[in-house]
């Protein structure tokens, strides 16, 4: 959805619009809008407003494109160190959810998952949750994850302790 506004600026400035408009073959609408989506740019940046969040596809990614929690076809090792460092700093925000969490987790392709989608589901409502519900139905899951790390426990041998990625975890996958 867009908006239409209409501003006043003075003369000399409606001059440097136009100059500027001219010099690059677009209306001097188009530039404004540009230089204000800018501007408010700028203020998110510096934390004077909210930064805008891409609403949800609810569509087919094209290209076949995978969701973000999980890694792109063919691997990615940039993927990986992001995603465990988001893992990392999901386990240190939630330390007694995660407490059950198995080393080696990640050779375990449903906890991969589950923590991927967690990790990023939690960098979403960070950045831009605007509904309550959403952070209520995010911490219901997670502490229905927890019960099921619980019932796993019994035969945890070692938990896992955060810190640099495993070469294992940035090697590229088999195949």
């Amino acid at each position: 959805m867009s908006h239409r506004f209409q501003v006043v600026v003075p003369d000399p400035v409606a001059a440097q619009l136009f100059q500027l408009a001219e010099a690059q073959g677009e209306p001097p609408s188009t530039i404004a809008a540009h230089m204000v989506r800018g501007a408010v740019g700028q203020a998110a940046d510096a934390g004077n407003v909210r930064s805008l969040r891409s609403a949800p596809s609810v569509v087919a990614r094209a290209g076949g494109a995978r969701p973000r929690w999980l890694e792109p076809y063919g691997g990615d090792r940039d993927w990986r160190l992001e995603m465990w460092g988001a893992i990392v700093a999901l386990r240190g925000r939630y330390p007694r959810h995660l407490a059950s969490l198995k080393d080696l987790w990640w050779t375990d392709e449903s906890h991969t998952e589950t923590l991927c989608a967690l990790a990023v589901w939690r960098g979403d409502l960070d950045d831009g949750g605007l509904d309550p519900r959403e952070e209520v139905s995010f911490q219901a899951q997670l502490a229905e994850y927890a019960a099921i790390l619980g019932r796993e426990a019994g035969g945890v041998d070692r938990a896992w302790t955060p810190g640099v990625p495993p070469e294992e975890w940035l090697a590229d996958p088999p195949g």
